[in-house]
């Protein structure tokens, strides 16, 4: 198929190229020109003109279209993506805050005095002590 065009495409242009190089057809000769007068006593006619030139023969036709290629085949699916990237690990949380610190109980009271004693505050310094009975 591509021989074929190859050949119709440079028949073409040969036949274009001659065409515009040569005429198709050669030229006529113009008609022969009138006969001279006759001379006195002997004397020869003058030559006629030459004729005209020609005209030039027409152009030749064009050549045929060539036919229409073929479609090209379907291209090939492309690669899969490569895989993303893993994320980064989360921020630690924040410190938890510290809890209030309890109330200081009540003072106990003091122990009892063992048997044979009893309590006394002192009046100086109001120290509370067990003396013997």
């Amino acid at each position: 198929m591509k021989i074929f065009l190859g050949i119709a495409v440079i028949g073409v242009a040969l036949l274009f190229d001659g065409c515009m190089n040569t005429p198709s057809q050669p030229a006529q000769p113009g008609p022969a020109g009138a006969q001279g007068q006759a001379g006195q006593a002997g004397q020869a006619g003058q030559a006629g003109q030459p004729g005209d030139t020609g005209q030039a023969g027409q152009p030749g036709q064009a050549g045929n279209t060539g036919q229409t290629g073929k479609t090209g085949q379907a291209g090939q699916a492309g690669d899969t993506g490569q895989t993303g990237q893993t994320g980064q690990t989360g921020q630690a949380g924040n410190t938890g805050q510290t809890g209030q610190t309890g109330q200081t109980g009540q003072q106990g009271q003091a122990a009892p005095c063992p048997a044979g004693q009893h309590r006394h505050t002192s009046s100086d310094t109001g120290r509370v002590s067990c003396v013997s009975d």
